[in-house]
């Protein structure tokens, strides 16, 4: 079906606003919707016909919005109960006129601006949070409580939950505070549930009946990838490979302005001895990272592997930060995400190395 363009909506629209004989009719000015009717003068003396600039923007949702408002405009014309304090743009809106389709519109408008993310990226990760609230209510601390109530304790899922929605409201300029809510769970408290060992990654890898399945399983335990990046990356040498940053989705992940981060691997043997270079991907389609990872996951479950994907990825961090000693900053930028990002994640076992480190140098300064 060919898509509908934007001055056919409002044809549409000002259709079926005609047939319903509502005086009212959308205006588009650029990429924002008004409406237009004839109104009284703000004077009180007379009446012509005049705009209503509501600056709502031209979107799906913005659609909806502009037509219920030309509705709710035909019936107090109708009606002789239209008053231009109601809509005068410079007022503060009442809580009850927005709903939250709307919010959640305006803010994406406003945070597009300023970070760059991709359409899929927002409708996979803020989207998806926000898609859980009823759009056609009116933002309240109610409906936001019941979205961040609903996703498990102090897991993951509520703490992101609990941060969107707090910068929704924020914009909105809704006074809730949703810190209390938001749990244990953190950087600084994530754990791995179990840290593979390097003996059980190489057990597991050689269970793996098919070739590219387990190529995929070597290249995630080889270089810390995380599942979608397999399908994201192209070899420098046998031990050197870069990752295309436009499939980057976690939040904090480092950029470069060449568009890619580089990973090495810490054990040359894995690379060499499974021959990684030798690109033998399984035909996987998705339309976003998600998907992907989705699919390697499914594997694993498949192989019965003892472990998630993103264990793998630990390990990794583990071996170049606690193991070979790699500085936090480079070590960071080989996962593709921030140094602070990379120390809170694994600060236990960095600050554990450290410690033991310390404590073998004061007793060999003793002589013990």
């Amino acid at each position: 079906m060919a898509k509908i363009s934007t001055d056919e909506q409002v044809e549409r629209i000002n259709d079926r606003l005609k047939e319903a004989g509502t005086p009212v009719r959308v205006r588009l000015n650029g990429k924002v919707l008004g409406i237009r009717a004839t109104l009284p003068m703000k004077s009180g003396q007379g009446k012509k016909q005049q705009d209503l600039r509501l600056g709502i923007p031209a979107t799906s949702d913005g659609f909806k919005e502009v037509e219920r408002r030309a509705n709710q405009l035909g019936k107090e014309i109708s009606t002789n109960t239209f008053s231009w304090a109601n809509w005068e743009r410079d007022r503060m809106p009442k809580p009850d006129e927005i709903p939250v389709s709307m919010w959640v519109e305006k803010f994406k408008g406003d945070y597009m601006q300023f970070h760059r993310l991709k359409e899929a990226t927002w409708h996979d990760n803020w989207g998806a949070t926000f898609r859980k609230l009823p759009q056609d209510e009116p933002l309240s601390e109610a409906v936001v409580l019941a979205v961040a109530l609903s996703t498990a304790p102090d897991s993951c899922i509520r703490e992101r939950t609990c941060q969107r929605l707090q910068a929704l409201c924020d914009f909105a300029k809704l006074k809730i505070d949703l810190k209390p809510y938001k749990g244990t769970y953190g950087q600084g408290s994530e754990e791995p549930r179990d840290i593979p060992s390097d003996e059980l990654i190489v057990e597991w890898r050689d269970r793996i009946q098919n070739d590219q399945w387990q190529w995929v399983y070597g290249m995630l335990a080889t270089f810390g990838l995380r599942p979608h990046e397999v399908f994201a990356c192209e070899f420098v040498d046998s031990l050197t490979i870069k990752i295309r940053e436009e499939m980057q989705v976690r939040e904090g992940s480092a950029r470069t302005k060449t568009g890619f981060h580089i990973a090495r691997a810490f054990y040359p043997e894995w690379a060499e001895d499974w021959n990684l270079i030798k690109v033998n991907r399984p035909n996987v389609s998705g339309k976003t990272p998600r998907v992907y990872g989705q699919r390697v996951s499914r594997q694993f479950s498949r192989y019965q592997i003892p472990f998630v994907p993103y264990d793998l990825r630990h390990a990794y961090a583990i071996r170049g930060s606690v193991v070979e000693k790699y500085p936090s900053v480079l070590m960071a930028e080989m996962m593709g995400h921030s140094e602070s990002v990379h120390t809170a994640t694994y600060n236990r076992w960095i600050s554990n190395s450290t410690s033991q480190a310390a404590y073998d140098t004061w007793r060999k300064g003793r002589g013990s």
